[in-house]
């Protein structure tokens, strides 16, 4: 997305970036030896403060390169073996649309792709960085999914990457990037799937049915939920916190109040999913698909009684996204299980295939 210009050799390996609200994280995988991908390198950074990115746009730049520093030079485990890298970028500051096409060539989607940016997003059309991904296409017709993304907070990303002396290579949506580690290495990958990335700071919310058929976000994420039980409790957040991890949001808890206090994320969570099922299920009869289970995603996605709340709500199986019986740490340590949740976007980035970036 936005990268056009790049020069990338097609025999070159790449490493995964995924630049979060607070910290980054990196991986490198092999998957040119053995059935399963091997995990070359990884690690996280420090915390960085908040203010670095502001609304999706890197602005400090030298916060940032000395987390990134710190992270290859103190908090990495294994090697990254080039400077060639898939970066994500915040899905919660992208704009995504479907779209149901006739048959027609690729000159002519990209033309009605900009139209309907042009009629449908509130930024001007050469302010940003059009794509989009074909979920279904037959003699009937096409369908797809715009994405749109600021060219402002793409170039940040671009150039903060270039600081550092790094080549990046492509950049996506997170939310794009954690469905590929689904598409890849999920049992259920082959059903029409809610997936949830359940992040700090905002939820993304897609149907995946064989590819991303839409998706949306609400704002507010794992960190709001610490807020909520802090405000609830009128206890300090770090103490909210750790109630949070223990207790979790079941109402057969020890401390019911936990969950209490994060209805009203979770009810905006449901109301979302609500409406993007029923978009998915008017367009889809067709095919005689239906949803048939929620992967949750994400640091978030570890909450205690997440998965039991959205089975009950929506009578359908929720779990947790492990695709780490796919992938091969060899000799290095791997992440605790615990860990191992906020590495699932940077493992999808790195999974990236060269095919995939020139296509």
């Amino acid at each position: 997305m936005g990268t056009n210009n790049f020069n990338f050799y097609h025999d070159e390996p790449l490493f995964g970036l995924d630049i979060g609200h607070s910290s980054m994280k990196v991986m490198q995988l092999d998957r040119n030896h053995g059935q399963l991908p091997k995990v070359l390198g990884y690690g996280v950074s420090n915390y960085y403060h908040n203010e670095a990115i502001n609304n999706g746009v890197i602005v400090d730049y030298a916060a940032l390169g000395k987390a990134m520093h710190e992270l290859f030079a103190e908090r990495l485990v294994g090697n990254i073996t080039t400077r060639r890298v898939a970066c994500t970028i915040p899905t919660a500051h992208t704009y995504s649309r479907p779209m149901a096409l006739p048959p027609m060539d690729k000159k002519q989607i990209e033309g009605a792709v900009r139209l309907e940016a042009e009629q449908y997003i509130p930024m001007p059309v050469d302010k940003l960085y059009l794509d989009y991904d074909i979920s279904h296409q037959d003699k009937d017709g096409i369908d797809l999914l715009m994405v749109a993304s600021p060219k402002e907070m793409v170039d940040s990303y671009v150039n903060f990457l270039n600081s550092v002396g790094l080549e990046p290579v492509t950049m996506e949506p997170t939310l794009n990037a954690s469905a590929r580690l689904f598409s890849l290495a999920d049992v259920g990958r082959e059903e029409a799937s809610i997936l949830i990335d359940f992040g700090s700071v905002a939820i993304d919310v897609a149907v995946f049915d064989q590819a991303m058929f839409v998706n949306s976000t609400i704002q507010g994420g794992s960190d709001t939920v610490t807020v909520l039980v802090a405000r609830q409790l009128g206890v300090s957040p770090a103490e909210a916190y750790v109630l949070k991890s223990q207790h979790g949001i079941s109402p057969d808890s020890a401390m019911p109040s936990v969950g209490l206090a994060a209805r009203p994320i979770l009810e905006a969570l449901v109301k979302e999913m609500r409406r993007i099922i029923r978009y998915y299920d008017e367009r889809s009869a067709a095919r005689h698909r239906q949803i048939s289970q929620i992967i949750t995603i994400g640091g978030g996605a570890t909450l205690k009684g997440l998965n039991e709340f959205l089975s009950g709500e929506f009578k359908l199986p929720a779990r947790r996204l492990d695709p780490w019986k796919h992938i091969d740490f060899g000799d290095l340590q791997s992440p605790s299980d615990l860990a191992k949740s906020m590495y699932v976007t940077v493992a999808g980035e790195a999974a990236l295939s060269h095919k995939e970036i020139f296509e």
